[in-house]
């Protein structure tokens, strides 16, 4: 979900996501000038804002875009669309009263079902609130609780039939109606990891999407192996069909990225990190090495301070490589603390000022 998304970015960034603005849907080919040229015309009303990072979302095949309010804003101005390159941006924020209407609105639903919030939790197999503490509990808390739950909740009612994926040949020069061949690989990797049907029905299904020299293919891995599983299938579909110069360039594209000038280094890492994810999955950069990966790139890259490179290099030599969220905690404690001296310094010329004023 798109405010999942950005309450995650928020806790990363460590920012009130009450004041932080998530765009979405804009193209991948606009750069942060444009961006900017945008956001500046239409988010005027909104007074003061930074924009602190971008990603790249598959799944949308467009980047977003984290803004943080300087100014207090009143929810009611904020557009939830923005006419962009490329069509139309939305924009996802969170209203200061979100988790309560909703848990309203939750109330009022089991009320008419003749149900109670505990009796739901245990609905969905989740025993982490006790049937007495439920009404107790703050609405931001509950709501939190409510998510998890449906997240790790069984799920005997997914349907026994998915959509049928478009068609995908893999020709070289591929048919107006077929999907590209990461597009593809993506929705049907997703779909039968989540799929709670046996191999063969997945076979079969996976075998409707196919034709030309993919389903060439299909039939000789069946031929080969008869009880080839479906994930076997896809790993071979990559190796066979999967881009290699598209494997060459994100590996590329990761090593000569570079922290940009006024760019904060945080929001460096949180650029590279869209970038590593991206060649880790077209398998241009080994998963069991990623971290290590990253570490360096950002000391290679990064413009960083004496205290902060020092960690860094501790941190690479003493011990296995940090994790991404451990890295980007080390980075925005150091950044918090240069925020902090350089405050006071430009406040002490102030103070001299005054007390020079007595004499």
């Amino acid at each position: 979900m798109a405010l999942a998304l950005l309450e995650d970015w928020c806790r990363i960034m460590s920012l009130d996501a009450q004041k932080s603005l998530l765009v979405m849907g804009i193209p991948v080919d606009c750069d942060e000038a444009e961006i900017q040229e945008v956001l500046q015309e239409t988010l005027k009303p909104l007074g003061r804002y930074r924009l602190l990072g971008k990603i790249f979302r598959r799944k949308d095949n467009a980047s977003a875009v984290l803004l943080e309010l300087m100014e207090d804003v009143d929810s009611s101005v904020i557009p939830t669309e923005i006419q962009g390159k490329g069509g139309i941006w939305k924009v996802i924020f969170k209203t200061p009263n979100q988790d309560a209407e909703f848990l309203e609105r939750l109330y009022l639903f089991l009320e008419k079902e003749g149900q109670t919030v505990s009796g739901m939790f245990q609905a969905l197999g989740h025993e982490g609130v006790p049937t007495v503490a439920a009404p107790c509990i703050s609405p931001e808390l509950l709501a939190q609780l409510v998510g998890q739950a449906m997240v790790h909740a069984c799920q005997p009612l997914l349907s026994r039939r998915y959509r049928k994926p478009r068609v995908f040949s893999g020709s070289a020069v591929p048919a107006p109606e077929e999907e590209p061949f990461e597009i593809w690989l993506e929705q049907v990797t997703e779909i039968v990891k989540e799929w709670p049907v046996p191999e063969a029905e997945k076979k079969r299904w996976l075998m409707e999407s196919l034709c030309g020299p993919a389903l060439d293919l299909m039939r000789v891995l069946q031929a080969d192996n008869p009880s080839i599983s479906v994930g076997e299938c896809l790993e071979a579909f990559k190796q066979v069909l999967g881009s290699l110069e598209s494997r060459r360039t994100s590996q590329v594209k990761f090593l000569k990225t570079y922290q940009e000038e006024g760019e904060k280094v945080s929001a460096y890492v949180l650029r590279l990190e869209a970038l590593l994810l991206r060649a880790v999955e077209k398998h241009a950069i080994p998963r069991n090495i990623a971290d290590q990966v990253r570490l360096e790139q950002v000391m290679a890259g990064a413009s960083l301070s004496e205290i902060l490179w020092c960690r860094l290099r501790e941190l690479r030599d003493q011990g296995p490589p940090p994790s991404f969220l451990e890295l980007m905690k080390v980075i925005r404690e150091e950044e918090e603390e240069e925020a902090t001296f350089e405050n006071e310094n430009q406040e002490e010329p102030d103070e001299w000022a005054s007390h020079g004023h007595g004499y």
